[in-house]
């Protein structure tokens, strides 16, 4: 059975019955940054799908509040060639 035992800031930590950590949860925001670190100092062709599709999805967030035109960063890496 898990539960969690300890709250610091907006992070959740998780701890199984013999007292491991088994996550962390975070606040959207600070999920936000981390995504925003992923995707600066990882190469991309590394990250799994699912993680450059969520990694879309904060980019186009941020985009839309700029007002500017929104468009999947894959769809944007097709046209120069750079992703399948």
């Amino acid at each position: 059975m898990t539960r969690i035992l300890e709250k610091t800031r907006s992070l959740k930590w998780v701890y199984d019955d013999v007292g491991e950590v088994i996550e962390v949860i975070l606040e959207y925001d600070d999920f936000k940054i981390l995504l925003q670190k992923v995707a600066r100092e990882t190469d991309w062709e590394t990250l799994p799908r699912h993680l450059q599709d969520v990694v879309d999805a904060v980019l186009m967030e941020e985009a839309s509040g700029e007002n500017s035109e929104i468009l999947p960063l894959r769809d944007l890496l097709r046209e120069t060639g750079e992703a399948p």
